[in-house]
């Protein structure tokens, strides 16, 4: 799959251990590092190992405020305690593409997205989300270790009706 195509895949649903809550805009990424922490330190209490990278999937998004879920995919049950809560991402079918680099420019690939619906008779199944293949989510979150911004790897997950 290259960075500016669109895969239509049949996904499995996904367990999943998340905190969610809406944010100012500008609180993004400290909510998010804040989130993540939360998150690994349920893990490792729990001894429960991640399944796959963490995610953020944005459940509304206005120029002021995001109502925002940030988990890590487990590989089974697992319990919630205080505002790390179990759940899972939907399966079925899902439009996935890729971006490079910093998130600056993420909003081109959501745009590729909303185009390829738009061509192809397509309709949304509830909010897209973000996985970051760049956080190993094994480590504890430390923004000083992580790669240069130019050498991330999002994928976008948008469900499918």
């Amino acid at each position: 799959m290259t960075v500016e195509s669109i895969e239509v895949q049949q996904r499995a649903p996904q367990p999943v251990v998340s905190v969610r809550a809406t944010v100012p805009v500008a609180e993004l990424t400290g909510a998010q590092g804040e989130s993540l922490m939360a998150l690994w330190d349920h893990l490792r209490r729990h001894d429960v190992r991640p399944a796959g990278p963490p995610f953020v999937r944005y459940h509304t998004f206005t120029g002021t405020e995001t109502d925002l879920e940030t988990g890590i995919p487990v590989a089974g049950a697992v319990v919630g305690e205080g505002r790390v809560a179990a759940g899972e991402l939907p399966g079925g079918s899902a439009a996935v593409t890729w971006h490079f680099g910093s998130h600056d420019s993420l909003a081109k690939a959501y745009g590729r997205l909303e185009t390829w619906l738009g061509e192809n008779g397509r309709e949304p199944d509830g909010a897209a989300w973000e996985v970051y293949h760049w956080i190993d989510p094994t480590r504890r979150p430390d923004p000083a270790t992580w790669p240069d911004p130019s050498a991330w790897r999002t994928e976008l997950v948008q469900p499918l009706r």
